[in-house]
């Protein structure tokens, strides 16, 4: 007969009773404690991790690369610095080359600490994803193209021409228009392959800015944006795709990064910049298209780069944004990056032009890190 204690019977348990009255709340107790500590450590997590462009991929890979280094507590050239744990002793930064708006777009995941963009946010944008924005360096859109040219030949385009290429309406290498932008150069009747970006892109973004500003028809038909209904052309996702069927389509044509266009040994047309001059990218000419524009930060870093009038300005720079968490909760992930960022601004501008792209000019960096100052205190 079985029943309570108190009624002087005692009670039978078998086996798995005393399994659910000892083992059970070991068990429970365990779990719990293990989630604790995985979320614990969710919440010192060691590393950063960004998303974003791939125009800019190898400037933030590589400046990693070299801020890992420069924190090592065996560099040569630190003795006396023993560098940060996060940095050596964790993942240290990851970054994921989504593009543009997909980096934007994974602002909202906590784990994502900051984005990288050829583009910047409206004050609405700043707002609605509680972030602050400032560049970081300057880059190019280069026009690449796959066509035999005769040896010393250089492939002169502008936005109008370009436009028409891209609307369909220039449909091969030898049009007469194309042809009047070069004269004694000799084009082959070869079908023009038009190549543009399938994913949201910052790449996009400022090429067909570029193209808007040089053509109407452009502007009041596609116009510009990070996604567009391209009237013709094959798609292609991110610069590593756009430069895999340029390079292997004979007669094909895009847009992607200067530095990894030349690394990837394509040739890149000069563009008609707003003077008429034809310039190809260089880090002069990427330059000097920066030289004018006003790096005060007091619009927030709202307004995008506008070439300046000057004959030897690359008409599609653009400037490397950042974008960091404001929020308070996120003070840790956003002081790691500013670590990072400073680095980055500061010390890796051989790093950069070793790469194509273009540090921004001193005073530009000074107002930059002044703006840090007056944005992110309390932040970061």
């Amino acid at each position: 007969m079985l029943g309570a204690p108190d009624a002087g019977v005692p009670i039978v348990r078998s086996g798995a009773a005393r399994w659910r009255r000892i083992i059970l709340p070991v068990l429970i107790l365990a779990v719990i404690g293990a989630i604790a500590l995985l979320l614990a450590g969710r919440g010192q997590q060691t590393a950063i991790q960004g998303a974003g462009s791939t125009l800019a991929q190898p400037l933030i890979e590589r400046s990693v690369i070299a801020f890992r280094n420069a924190q090592a507590a065996d560099d040569p050239s630190r003795p006396e610095q023993t560098g940060s744990d996060w940095v050596l002793n964790g993942s240290g930064i990851e970054y994921e080359p989504v593009g543009s708006l997909g980096g934007i777009m994974r602002l909202s995941d906590p784990e994502i600490a900051f984005a990288v963009s050829d583009y910047p946010l409206s004050a609405d944008g700043l707002k609605e994803l509680a972030v602050a924005q400032f560049p970081v360096a300057l880059g190019a859109i280069a026009v690449a193209y796959n066509l035999d040219l005769p040896a010393g030949s250089e492939l002169r385009l502008d936005a109008q021409t370009l436009a028409a290429v891209y609307l369909g309406v220039i449909t091969r290498w030898n049009d007469p228009k194309i042809a009047a932008l070069n004269p004694g150069v000799r084009l082959l009747d070869t079908a023009v392959s038009v190549v543009h970006r399938s994913d949201g892109s910052g790449s996009t973004r400022g090429f067909t800015g570029f193209l808007s500003e040089g053509s109407p028809q452009w502007a009041a038909g596609p116009g510009t944006g990070t996604e567009i209904d391209w009237p013709t052309g094959t798609g292609a996702e991110r610069t590593d795709g756009v430069i895999d069927k340029v390079r292997d389509t004979a007669g094909a044509i895009g847009y992607v990064e200067y530095g990894q266009a030349q690394r990837a040994g394509l040739e890149v047309a000069a563009l008609a910049n707003k003077s008429g001059a034809f310039i190809r990218p260089s880090a002069d000419a990427i330059a000097a298209s920066a030289a004018s524009h006003d790096w005060s930060g007091q619009d927030n870093y709202v307004r995008s780069l506008a070439a300046a009038d000057d004959r030897q300005t690359y008409a599609a720079t653009v400037a490397i944004y950042v974008m960091v968490k404001r929020d308070p909760q996120f003070a840790q992930q956003t002081e790691r990056t500013m670590s990072y960022l400073r680095f980055l601004l500061n010390d890796f501008g051989d790093g950069a032009k070793e790469l194509g792209y273009v540090p921004l000019p001193p005073s530009a960096t000074q107002s930059v890190e002044k703006y840090w100052t007056e944005t992110l205190s309390g932040t970061a």
